[in-house]
C-alpha cells in the first residue's frame, strides 16, 4: 500500500477536489455532512477551538496494488473504512473530525482522508515526522490486512522492471537497456570506486556517460546512453543519480580532486582537445558557484561582509558570441541604475525586505531597476538568465518571454543542496527564506542547505534535480492550480498552503517583533522610574 500526506489551510478547496472527481464516493468517517459545503462548515466549528492555527488540514491518500481491487462493493467499502480508522488512530487522529472518500478513477483502488488537525478537546495533532510515522503504520496495515507491499517509485533505489520488460526477458531472453545499465552500474561499483573511476569503467563497457554541473551546491546531474538509448539517473532509480551513487552505491566524490578528471573523460575519445574561445567562455560560465545570500534582518555589518566575501562571481558572464548577447538583451528589460534607490526603497517599505539582502541581490544582477519597476532575473541552475519577473507598483508580476523552460528565480544557502522550497514568485521565495532564517535563530538544529525557487508555471521547475533531493516543499500560497501541476511532476513533495501569502506572514512576524521590542522598552522604562537613587 502507498500512502501520501499533504497539509494545508483550506478545507473547502480540498473537499471540492476529492469529492469533485468522477465516481468519487463519501463512504464514511466521523462527520455528518455529505457535501463539500456541509463538511467545510462542520470542520469550521472545531476550527474555532484554535482560530490562530493556519495549517489545520491533514489530507492523506492510501492506495493498494491494482491486483487487490475488490470492485465497487460494500465489502470493499467496509475494508477501506476499517483501514482508514486504524490508520487515523495510529497517526493520533483518534479524537478528530475526518471524512473518507473513495476514488475509482485509476487502476489502483484508493481513498482520500480529509481530517482536521484540531482535536475535539482543543489540542492539535503533532505533525513532526508524520511521513515516517505514516510509513510504519502502512507497513503494519499491510501485515494486518494481508496487503501487497507497494513501494513508491521515488522511494526505491532501483526502479523495478516494467511488465513489458518482464515479458521481453521471458519471451526473448533480452534485457532492456534500462536493466542492462542497472546491472552494469551495480557491477562496476562493487569496490566503491571514485567518480572518475566509475565513469571510465562504464565507458569501457560501451556506455556514454554525461555529468553536468548544476551550478548550485556543487551538485551534478548524470545520464547514461547505451545502444543509442539515453536514460537519466532518475529513470534508473534513486541509487543511480549523482547523489544516489554516493549514498547507495558507495561511489566517492571530491569536487577538488575529481572535477578536472571528469571533465577530461567527457572529451571525445578521452583526447585533450584544445577548446575554442567560445567553449572556454562556456566552461568558465559553468564554473560560477553560488553560496548563501540569506542574511537575517538582525545581521550585523561584519556578518554581511563575510557573506559577501563568500559569494562567488555570479554576475552575468561575458557571452560567448554576439548572438548570445543579443538574446540576453531581448529577454531582460533594460537596466536603469538611476532608479535603483527608488525601487529598493519600495521593496523595503512595501514588502519589509531587508536592505542588505536587496543590495546583495542587486550586486549580482539577480535584482535591478528597469525603468521604475523591480526586475528579478530567472536563471537556470547553471546561472544563465532566461527570463525576468517584472514587479509593477500595484504588486503584480509579469514575466518576459522564456528561452528555457527550466529557469526560475532562485537563491540558495551554503552547502550541497538537500532541500527545495517552491514559491509562486520572487517576493514569496525571499519571504519564505527570511521566515525560516528568523525562526531558526533560536533553534539549536541547523536547517539543511536549501534552494528557494520562485516560479510562474510548473514547467520552469528543474524536475530531475528536484527529484534527487531529500525534501521538496511546494509552498505555492493561494495558487491551487500551480500547486497541483507542481505536485503531479513531484509526487513525493510536501504541500504547504497557508491562508495568507508568505510575504504577509513575514510582515506580520516583523511587526510582532517590533511590538515586543516596544513592549519590553516600556516595561523596563517603568521599572527604571521606580528606582530611587539617593
Amino acid at each position: 500500500m502507498i500512502g501520501k500526506q499533504i497539509k494545508g489551510t483550506g478545507f473547502r478547496g480540498c473537499l471540492n477536489y476529492v469529492l469533485g472527481k468522477k465516481h468519487a464516493a463519501l463512504i464514511g468517517g466521523t462527520m455528518c455532512g455529505q457535501t463539500p459545503e456541509e463538511l467545510a462548515a462542520e470542520f469550521g466549528i472545531a476550527r474555532q477551538l484554535r482560530p490562530n492555527l493556519k495549517v489545520a488540514v491533514f489530507h492523506a491518500t492510501l492506495s493498494v496494488d491494482s491486483t487487490e481491487k475488490l470492485e465497487d462493493s460494500e465489502e470493499n467499502d467496509q475494508r477501506w473504512l476499517a483501514i482508514a480508522a486504524n490508520y487515523m488512530k495510529a497517526m493520533e487522529f483518534d479524537n478528530n473530525q475526518y471524512a473518507v472518500v473513495k476514488h475509482s478513477d485509476t487502476e489502483h483502488d484508493h481513498i482520500h482522508i480529509v481530517a482536521s488537525r484540531i482535536c475535539l478537546d482543543g489540542g492539535v495533532v503533532d505533525d513532526s515526522w508524520d511521513y515516517y510515522k505514516s510509513q510504519e503504520t502502512i507497513r503494519q496495515l499491510e501485515r494486518n490486512y494481508n496487503l501487497e507491499t507497494v513501494t513508491p517509485s521515488w522511494e526505491t533505489d532501483k526502479r523495478a522492471q516494467t511488465t513489458g520488460e518482464h515479458r521481453q526477458l521471458k519471451s526473448k531472453g533480452n534485457k532492456s537497456v534500462r536493466v542492462q545499465l542497472q546491472d552494469l552500474i551495480d557491477e562496476v561499483t562493487k569496490d566503491n570506486p571514485s567518480m572518475p573511476e566509475f565513469v571510465e569503467r562504464l565507458q569501457q563497457q560501451g556506455v556514454e556517460v554525461q555529468v553536468t554541473q548544476t551550478g548550485i551546491g556543487f551538485s551534478k546531474g548524470i545520464s547514461y546512453k547505451l545502444d543509442g538509448v539515453a536514460l537519466s539517473g532518475t529513470q534508473l532509480g534513486k541509487a543511480y543519480t549523482f547523489s544516489g551513487l554516493q549514498k547507495h552505491r558507495g561511489v566517492s566524490y571530491d569536487r577538488g580532486r575529481d572535477n578536472a578528471l571528469i571533465e577530461a573523460l567527457m572529451q571525445p575519445q578521452h583526447l585533450a582537445i584544445a577548446p575554442s574561445e567560445a567553449e572556454k567562455n562556456e566552461l568558465e560560465s559553468s564554473l560560477f558557484e553560488l553560496v548563501a545570500i540569506a542574511p537575517a534582518t538582525s545581521a550585523t555589518a561584519n556578518e554581511l561582509e563575510l557573506s559577501q566575501s563568500e559569494l562567488a562571481a555570479t554576475a552575468l558572464a561575458t557571452p560567448a558570441t554576439a548572438n548570445e548577447l543579443e538574446l540576453q538583451l531581448s529577454i531582460l528589460p533594460e537596466r536603469n541604475e538611476t532608479q535603483w534607490q527608488k525601487v529598493r526603497s519600495h521593496l523595503a517599505v512595501e514588502y519589509s525586505l531587508p536592505l542588505e539582502l536587496l543590495n546583495l541581490l542587486h550586486s549580482h544582477s539577480w535584482l535591478y531597476a528597469g525603468s521604475e519597476k523591480a526586475v528579478f532575473t530567472a536563471r537556470t541552475l547553471e546561472g544563465e538568465p532566461r527570463l525576468a519577473f517584472v514587479l509593477d507598483e500595484r504588486g503584480n508580476f509579469t514575466t518576459t518571454h522564456s528561452l528555457s523552460s527550466e529557469a526560475a528565480f532562485w537563491v540558495a544557502t551554503t552547502g550541497e543542496i538537500e532541500r527545495a522550497v517552491i514559491a509562486c514568485n520572487p517576493i514569496e521565495a525571499l519571504s519564505i527564506l527570511l521566515i525560516e532564517q528568523e525562526n531558526n535563530q533560536d533553534n539549536s538544529t541547523t536547517p539543511p542547505p536549501t534552494i528557494y525557487l520562485g516560479i510562474e508555471r510548473a514547467s520552469q521547475l528543474p524536475i530531475q534535480f528536484l527529484q534527487e533531493l531529500d525534501s521538496v516543499i511546494i509552498a505555492l500560497a493561494e495558487d491551487y492550480m500551480l500547486a497541483r501541476n507542481a505536485s503531479e511532476l513531484l509526487p513525493n513533495a510536501e504541500i504547504v498552503n497557508p491562508q495568507s501569502s508568505w510575504n504577509e506572514i513575514w510582515i506580520q512576524l516583523i511587526e510582532q517583533e517590533q511590538q515586543d521590542i516596544q513592549h519590553n522598552n516600556e516595561h523596563y522604562k517603568q521599572r527604571t522610574q521606580d528606582i530611587e537613587l539617593d
